[in-house]
């Protein structure tokens, strides 16, 4: 009867995990949602190093909203980046991951109300300025059939929604040096508004002006020493699209340096990059590259523009670009 009894006993214990719901670490339980940030240029999971809060939007089968889950930072590393769904019943739904809504700068709206309803745009500054951009992350998954009763664990791979650009501007000429004080550099870019399929759903344009304007020293294996401005700009997703630019003007009277396509000039480096094994589109370089130092290189007298270096990647402007 003891032996009967001990073996019964060990049976439960291994079992057990399947119908005592406690915090015993062995005993897994319950729909758990894996975060992760993969969609960068090293495809590696940084969510430990770059995520903050997340917002899980939960919707059912007809896209209606159901609830929505706000997790801190210190909740996620405790749980591993991993967010526990609970308290609905069985059936399809859809998860919509945000990490980084909380921040001053973005406004969100229609959220709980269906999918199709969603929108996440940029708080109006007033002046085409709002400083620099808290990050933003951006995920989604959808389940044929969710069961809380069953221990699972279902992998959300996060993009990041924002961009940081340094841009110094130098002339050719060693003797010539560009001040901040006579440039503007700003972004131009249809990316305000965004969807719950992380979409682009505006064709207005919205200007980006730098958070921070300086001087810098930039020594160049092919020009020398050379002294000229550095511009900060961060924005929100860059599309390929053909209408998201980077533009240089004389403050003093308006005219234009320059005025180029992140697709002709940025993006197209996607195709050279070899680092992930396989070339990248542009849209895919344009997501997975989350920032940039662009060193644009203008003639002597300042009013064209000869090349540009894209982080390692050195361009030639076509013609000199003058417009």
């Amino acid at each position: 009867m003891k032996r009967l009894l001990l073996i019964v006993f060990c049976a439960l214990s291994l079992v057990s995990c399947t119908w005592v719901k406690d915090d015993i670490a062995d005993c897994q339980y319950g729909f758990w949602l894996q975060l992760r940030y993969t969609v960068n240029m090293l495809d590696v999971d940084a969510a430990p190093q770059y995520l903050g809060d997340a917002s899980v939007y939960v919707y059912d089968a007809e896209e209606t909203f159901v609830k929505r889950i706000d997790v801190p930072r210190e909740q996620l590393v405790a749980d591993d980046f991993r967010v526990r769904i609970e308290d609905l019943p069985e059936g399809d739904y859809h998860f919509v991951v945000w990490s980084g809504l909380k921040g001053a700068k973005y406004v969100v709206s229609g959220d709980e109300e269906t999918m199709d309803t969603f929108r996440l745009s940029l708080r109006d500054s007033g002046s085409g300025s709002l400083g620099k951009l808290p990050d933003l992350f951006y995920g989604s998954l959808s389940v044929d059939h969710f069961n809380s009763d069953i221990y699972a664990v279902h992998e959300v791979d996060l993009m990041k929604d924002t961009n940081e650009l340094a841009c110094m501007v130098v002339s050719v000429d060693e003797n010539t040096a560009v001040d901040a004080q006579d440039f503007a550099l700003k972004i131009v870019a249809p990316n305000s508004v965004m969807d719950v399929r992380n979409r682009l759903v505006t064709t207005d344009l919205r200007t980006y002006k730098p958070f921070y304007e300086g001087i810098t020293t930039l020594v160049d294996t092919e020009y020398g020493q050379l002294n000229g401005a550095v511009f900060n700009v961060s924005t929100l997703r860059l599309m390929n699209d053909g209408k998201s630019r980077i533009i240089l003007e004389r403050r003093s009277t308006g005219e234009t340096v320059f005025d180029i396509s992140f697709s002709d000039y940025l993006g197209q480096i996607g195709t050279l990059y070899t680092g992930l094994g396989r070339t990248l589109s542009v849209q895919e370089y344009l997501d997975r590259q989350d920032f940039y130092t662009i060193v644009f290189f203008l003639s002597g007298d300042l009013t064209q523009l000869i090349q540009l270096q894209v982080n390692s990647w050195r361009v030639r402007a076509v013609n000199h670009l003058k417009l």
